[in-house]
């Protein structure tokens, strides 16, 4: 039996246009994830086909096994960390193919593709427990597997999915990275591999600030105070611990924390600035930039307790203040009024229109070109996919 300490129940949203989504992480022996068990309520009687649009035979999760391998894990991460794990990387270089660039070939995408809707057929209420894809919490290669499985449930559908399909970003993909989180959580902090005293045996400090990086991101996107939180106060500051103790530096955006942690439109107009580049931005100045970039969604959180700019593409009602505040930030991060009108009468009807209708059908390059895909501001070409 399940030691009562590693058992965390999350839901992803008390909201009924949302997936109503109840995950389980149980954490049977220390210092091991083995389970994680999801169920879901849907208003649909075949939440298979009304979730992913697939067949009403169970989905075969066998072909799931076939495409989620090891090798494909390991494959998503160079192609998001192609660096030499030992070596010096010029983090400008990083940032600048997470925000100005896609460096992502059509041949890693496509091999992406599959997987997810692969996924989305499934339906929440069938889905396998995604953590018995790694190796056992030993195995040297569970950090890179774990890093390729967050990339694949949090990142790419951020990247890829345009249209009505960011639908599922935000519904259905973003509550998985929310079961992930929870795993990662009951793993004693000595135990997990991507800290540094664990890491620093398989790669250098700039390699693992990367990796910091993209396992950190559910923990800001969620729209979940408890998140938000170790985010804040876990994530984001023992990584600048780290650093600032390996390097000999001080972040010093630490005089700023409390104007940071309350700046209600801080994160959307920092977001636009795009991230640091220049002669001037060491290593060391762009960590602490993430960091603080990272820590500028707790207010958002804080305040309305989910992003007002998700409602649309969520079909969720705004309220007053949510609709004022998205005004000040000229709709920042929102689809498009078209989009949330066909997102709003699938809510209705209680279906979900099949993943890669948008990104994928032959309107594909509309929908790419009203998602925001690249917009010149002040000089920069900033992809908005938050």
């Amino acid at each position: 039996m399940a030691d009562s300490r590693y058992m965390n129940i999350i839901a992803s949203s008390t909201s009924q246009t949302d997936l109503d989504l109840q995950t389980v992480s149980i954490l049977s022996r220390p210092p091991s994830p083995t389970q994680y068990h999801q169920s879901s309520t849907h208003h649909s009687q075949n939440p298979r086909v009304m979730m992913g649009g697939g067949p009403e035979s169970t989905p075969c999760i066998g072909e799931l096994r076939d495409l989620l391998t090891p090798s494909f894990l390991t494959e998503i991460v160079r192609a998001r960390l192609p660096y030499d794990k030992h070596a010096s990387i010029d983090l400008k270089d990083f940032g600048r193919n997470i925000f100005l660039v896609d460096p992502i070939s059509p041949e890693i995408k496509s091999k992406v593709w599959r997987v997810l809707i692969a996924l989305s057929k499934i339906g929440v209420d069938q889905l396998p427990d995604l953590t018995t894809y790694l190796p056992p919490l030993s195995d040297p290669s569970y950090l890179e597997q774990w890093t390729g499985l967050i990339l694949l449930v949090d990142h790419f559908p951020r990247l890829l999915f345009r249209g009505i399909d960011e639908r599922w970003t935000y519904g259905y993909f973003r509550p998985i990275s929310y079961a992930l989180c929870e795993v990662w959580r009951v793993i004693p902090e000595s135990d997990r591999p991507d800290s540094w005293d664990n890491a620093k045996k398989h790669m250098g400090l700039d390699y693992w600030i990367c990796t910091r990086f993209w396992l950190g991101t559910p923990f800001v996107h969620a729209e979940k105070l408890e998140l938000q939180r170790l985010a804040v106060e876990v994530y984001t500051m023992t990584t600048r611990e780290v650093v600032e103790a390996e390097t000999g530096t001080r972040d010093q955006h630490r005089d700023e924390r409390e104007e940071i942690l309350g700046d209600l439109v801080g994160f959307p107009r920092e977001y636009r600035k795009s991230t640091p580049m220049g002669d001037s931005v060491t290593n060391t100045v762009w960590t602490y930039w993430m960091c603080a970039l990272m820590d500028i969604h707790w207010p958002i959180i804080e305040h309305f307790g989910r992003y007002p700019y998700l409602n649309a593409i969520k079909g969720r009602e705004s309220t007053e203040e949510e609709f004022k505040w998205i005004e000040e930030v000229c709709h920042f991060g929102e689809c498009h009024p078209a989009v949330a009108k066909r997102v709003r009468e699938d809510v209705e009807a209680g279906r979900w229109t099949p993943l890669g209708t948008d990104s994928l059908g032959p309107n594909a390059n509309k929908h790419w070109a009203a998602g925001n895909v690249s917009i010149e501001r002040g000089g920069k070409l900033v992809r908005d996919e938050h």
